[in-house]
């Protein structure tokens, strides 16, 4: 049985991404003729090969596969499962990377059921990372069961590998669900998630993967160029630069406005405006200028980034919803960029961005949601980047990364999955402005290189016909701004925008 991305080990590899650093050298007395340790270049092939000789060909690891199982919570919610599927998906998902650790991997089999590997950790430190998960996942889920409060939601079971993976390289469901079944038997007797082989000492409670959650309540709505308006709280708890200095957007202070617009983007595949990104826009007070995208994010403030993108993504979610609806049937849907900065992404309060995302169904989401990361800073090492795309990455059909004219990402970003990175010259800095003959030949270099990288580049905010038409006919996978098509209040249909259309002038 060869390793693949079709079966166990590629899905379970899918999940591996970037685990060790090329430099670190494998662990003493690795059996002669191993498959190397899988680095941060590797394949999922190879990773997936790595993975079967460690947990399947070598009987002195006498390995098992740790299971957690929803099957508790699941009959607890009853009638409720289809629709709090999606969302328990979403947060399992994130509970399970928090605590798997580094280098050890995991994939869902089923509707209930997690499958994690430990390729080199002992049985008893395997054990622990995985009750770490389980009671984890109990804290959170035990709070909205409607019943059976007495019993684990979470549960943990262990199976060894040649029993849990078949000849054909998949699991074998039937011998799961009966070690699964044991689990639930003992649960009905002592009340816990596990059997006795399987305790071990906790690790410090996890933080809720919702906290700081604060909903965005509607405030009366104001028309301002037909935009729709919401009120929300303040989140500086200081005064903010923008006080001493205009220029310098400081904290939302209270009262201020958000809304949110949707700009019409080409896109190369298919020659069509098939693409609309969102774009905030923040008003502190009645009158003042708007701020629109990035200019709304305060230069170090996460909690203020926190808010933004809150309301970008459950503003989002209520729109694309709406247009689901009011959409012909049998009309193709067009895909949906959602910018969310890396303040946000990168804190330990992610979680309560994306969770609205999960009202969106799963075809959705793999077939039409693209997300986009923002203010990137320098010196961002590659792993942490890697972290954050792999974190969004599960939420969505494709990441795109924004960057700046000073960093250089391009090879990088194609490594860890990223499949474009791009530049909004709305972000330029005084340094930077240059005129479009000037411009065109930058972005044709940028072009060049990402193209040698085997990866796709972008541009926001064109202001220019003359810049949109170059890049479109230049090999640019996307492009908006006003140079293409104005500002819209909600995601509209897919617009055919041949090529030849945009005659660069």
């Amino acid at each position: 049985m060869s390793a693949s991305k079709g079966n166990v080990w590629g899905r379970l590899a899918q999940s591996l991404k970037t685990l060790w650093d090329d430099e670190k050298p494998a662990p003493a007395g690795s059996a002669p003729g191993r498959v190397p340790r899988p680095t941060a270049r590797s394949s999922v092939e190879s990773a997936a090969e790595w993975l079967e000789q460690m947990l399947a060909r070598d009987p002195a690891i006498k390995a098992k596969l740790h299971v957690v199982s929803l099957a508790e919570y699941r009959d607890s919610v009853g009638e409720k499962w289809p629709r709090l599927a999606d969302k328990v998906s979403i947060i399992v998902d994130q509970v399970v990377r928090r605590n798997i650790g580094k280098g050890n991997t995991f994939c869902r089999d089923g509707e209930d059921c997690w499958i994690l590997a430990f390729p080199e950790l002992s049985i008893e430190d395997a054990r622990r990372r995985t009750i770490m998960v389980v009671e984890e996942l109990g804290r959170f889920l035990y709070g909205q069961q409607q019943g059976g409060q007495d019993r684990p939601v979470a549960l943990a079971a262990e199976i060894p590998v040649a029993e849990a993976v078949g000849e054909d390289g998949e699991f074998d469901s039937a011998r799961i669900a009966r070690a699964v079944d044991e689990v639930r038997a003992y649960v009905s007797t002592s009340g816990l998630p596990y059997l006795p082989s399987s305790t071990a000492q906790g690790g410090p409670a996890a933080a809720d993967p919702l906290s700081g959650w604060t909903s965005l309540g509607r405030g009366e709505e104001t028309r301002r160029d037909d935009m729709k308006w919401e009120t929300i709280e303040g989140t500086g708890v200081k005064k903010p630069a923008a006080y001493l200095d205009p220029s310098i957007v400081g904290a939302i202070p209270p009262g201020a406005s958000l809304s949110l617009l949707w700009r019409p983007t080409w896109v190369a595949m298919g020659e069509a405006i098939s693409a609309y990104g969102a774009r905030v826009v923040r008003r502190d007070r009645e009158g003042d200028e708007p701020m629109e995208g990035c200019r709304a994010y305060p230069e170090g403030d996460a909690a203020t980034a926190l808010t933004l993108d809150r309301f970008v993504v459950n503003s989002a979610v209520r729109d694309i919803r709406n247009a689901a609806r009011n959409a012909p049937e049998g009309v193709p849907q067009s895909s949906v960029i959602l910018p969310l900065s890396w303040q946000s992404l990168s804190s330990d309060q992610r979680n309560s961005v994306v969770f609205a995302l999960s009202d969106l169904t799963q075809e959705t989401r793999n077939t039409r949601l693209v997300i986009e990361i923002f203010n990137i800073p320098d010196g961002t090492t590659t792993p942490e980047l890697e972290s954050v795309v792999s974190f969004v990455g599960t939420l969505c059909r494709e990441v795109l990364v924004r960057t700046r004219l000073s960093a250089r990402r391009t090879s990088v970003a194609a490594e860890i999955g990223v499949s474009m990175v791009g530049l909004d010259l709305s972000e330029f800095r005084p340094e930077d402005k240059m005129d479009d003959e000037q411009l065109l030949a930058v972005l044709e270099r940028i072009q060049q290189e990402t193209a040698k990288d085997g990866i796709g580049c972008y541009l926001w905010s064109a202001r220019h016909r003359k810049v949109v038409g170059g890049v479109v006919q230049g090999g640019f996978e996307m492009v908006n701004g006003p140079g293409l098509m104005k500002d819209i209040p909600r995601p509209a249909m897919v617009l055919p925008a041949p090529r030849t259309r945009f005659a660069a002038e």
